[in-house]
């Protein structure tokens, strides 16, 4: 069954939310080219991988990002891992796919993992910790930006954790990191941890049905 499209004050209203009004002007420019050009609501949201620069980051296969454009990694439940420095497009193109997955009706909460890891904490203390994460395991999709700029102590990785192990029941997740997947030791701190947490992010998904992509931007 078809998803139903999300209307386009809802898509600038989301973008707020992320804190992203550069990008809601952008995508109030590129509707409106839409308009002129007579192309469908749909084939508009494709248009914003578009302003990627697939020439700036040749690493970045064009045709593999708009394969995901499609959503078919939400029903894989395939995670995505953008690793890159900062200024390479990993926003861009995380901010892109979730718009892809918004106007096919799709719930997505976009979030940086400390401002996460701050609730989740913080919440200890007024006993409401199961209700908070609930907030970050309802979405569809659920983006975590700037893994890897702190380094966690052995409570906040729990809590990583916690929401990565039961995510991969309940949907999926695309992460942003400055650091390569050999270096998440020196973020979790605890080897032990790290590999419980790559394990439930990355290496148990590695199936036919279920993938986790890698992007080096």
């Amino acid at each position: 069954m078809s998803q139903p499209v999300i209307p386009f004050n809802e898509l600038q209203k989301k973008l707020r939310s992320f804190k992203l009004s550069g990008m809601v002007d952008s995508l109030e420019i590129r509707l409106k080219e839409a308009g002129e050009d007579q192309i469908s609501y749909s084939e508009f949201l494709g248009l914003l991988l578009e302003d990627f620069d697939f020439t700036f980051q040749p690493s970045i296969k064009k045709q593999e990002i708009l394969e995901f454009a499609t959503c078919h990694f939400l029903e894989k439940k395939a995670n995505i891992v953008f690793i890159g420095q900062p200024g390479t497009g990993k926003i861009h193109l995380s901010v892109a796919l979730s718009l892809q997955a918004l106007g096919r009706g799709r719930t997505v909460l976009f979030t940086t993992v400390w401002d996460m890891i701050n609730t989740l904490q913080q919440s200890r203390a007024d006993y409401s910790y199961q209700k908070k994460i609930q907030t970050f395991l309802k979405p569809d999709l659920l983006i975590l930006d700037e893994l890897g700029y702190r380094s966690m102590a052995e409570s906040t990785v729990e809590d990583f954790f916690e929401i990565v192990s039961k995510r991969y029941e309940k949907g999926l997740i695309i992460i942003t990191s400055n650091r390569q997947i050999h270096q998440w030791d020196s973020v979790f701190v605890d080897k032990t941890l790290t590999t419980a947490v790559v394990d439930r992010l990355i290496y148990f998904l590695i199936t036919p049905k279920k993938c986790t992509k890698l992007f080096s931007v």
